[in-house]
């Protein structure tokens, strides 16, 4: 008997196999996607925490606040600088009419109208940091002026800025056309 279970023992031994193991050396699609790089997605990313911008302070106000050595004025020198290149550069794609002045106080996209070569994505990120310090602005203009709406808030801030636009900034017009702003 033991004979015959270890004859049958054997028998089915050889049909018993480990399966067959293949290594390649390539990662998985789920890999692949998972490792890729999505630069719109990080560049959204890297857009969505706002970036400070330095407060326009006269040289009374620095020296009042105690702010009177060579050394703290070169630093506040140095960060109004960056913002004034910022608004600088807003000024020039406003006149090479890349970007407008809209109807409700954005600034928005004009690549059809636009004289040079651009970078949209760079524009787009300009734009969408300066509308978003705008909305900030204007929510804090309504929430000092309980009485006033944020419509009232963007027309006044229209009219400022129709007044401070650079020569030749492109400009939305009431019937939704674009015009550059006249010199005087």
């Amino acid at each position: 008997m033991n004979r015959l279970l270890f004859l049958a023992l054997l028998a089915t031994a050889g049909c018993i196999k480990a399966p067959d193991v293949v290594l390649v050396d390539r990662h998985t699609l789920l890999e692949e996607q998972a490792a890729a790089r999505m630069p719109v997605a990080e560049g959204q990313v890297a857009q969505a925490g706002l970036t400070a911008g330095p407060a326009p302070l006269t040289s009374g106000e620095l020296t009042k606040s105690g702010w009177h050595t060579d050394a703290a004025h070169d630093a506040i020198a140095a960060l109004y600088s960056g913002w004034v290149d910022e608004a600088q550069m807003l000024d020039q794609l406003l006149v090479r009419h890349c970007i407008g002045e809209t109807n409700d106080g954005t600034l928005a996209s004009t690549p059809d109208a636009c004289s040079g070569a651009t970078d949209l994505a760079e524009v787009a990120r300009r734009l969408e940091k300066a509308n978003r310090s705008r909305r900030q602005i204007w929510l804090y203009v309504q929430q000092e002026h309980a009485q006033t709406s944020e419509a009232d808030v963007r027309a006044a801030w229209r009219q400022q800025r129709q007044k401070a636009l650079v020569c030749g900034g492109w400009w939305q017009r009431d019937d939704r056309g674009w015009e550059a702003k006249a010199c005087p």
